[in-house]
């Protein structure tokens, strides 16, 4: 009875500790993503400022193109 109760009182750590490194892991990945996005819609800017682009156009291919590709 005693082991049964600490099995269950092992999974329980084990679904709590999976949870947690997931929940870790997606807040790290999700940084790292918005972070590599505003570096590109910067370079961007830079350019339309120098060439008179339009920023809107251009963010909208960034994001097509790159959205193609994982497809």
């Amino acid at each position: 009875m005693e082991a049964e109760k600490a099995l269950k009182d092992l999974d329980e750590i084990k679904l709590i500790q999976k949870r947690f490194e997931l929940i870790t892991v997606a807040r790290y990945r999700d940084k790292s993503r918005m972070r590599k996005a505003m570096e590109v819609q910067d370079k961007l800017r830079e350019k339309s400022e120098r060439f008179k682009w339009d920023s809107t156009k251009e963010l909208r291919k960034w994001r097509d193109s790159r959205y193609a590709a994982s497809s």
